[in-house]
């Protein structure tokens, strides 16, 4: 008697075990297809960032020709600022000049 009731405890308890390995099967599953999603998504992110990168370097050198031709302006800004100045005191001396002769 004694027999039947540990066959019956040992029966219930393999069939609780069945339920969960069957339960931890199907989640087990279900993590695999979550880790065919998660692996597509890690790789379009990196071909993203591998964009993001290029379009980065892209802009720097872009920056870098930016920064060479605007260097270049300020210094023919300067150039030309400069002749001006030598101009303007040019003038400023013949007009002097001027006035003086007319004064004498």
């Amino acid at each position: 008697m004694i027999s039947y009731l540990i066959d019956a405890v040992l029966l219930i308890a393999l069939g609780f075990t069945s339920m969960r390995v069957t339960a931890m099967h199907r989640e087990l599953a279900r993590l695999r297809s979550y880790q065919g999603e998660f692996s597509t998504i890690v790789n379009e992110t990196a071909g993203t960032f591998d964009t993001v990168i290029t379009a980065a370097h892209a802009s720097t050198a872009n920056l870098g020709r930016l920064a060479s031709v605007l260097s270049t302006k300020i210094d023919e800004a300067h150039e030309a600022i400069a002749a001006l100045d030598a101009r303007r005191g040019f003038n400023a001396a013949t007009a002097r000049g001027c006035a003086d002769a007319d004064n004498s």
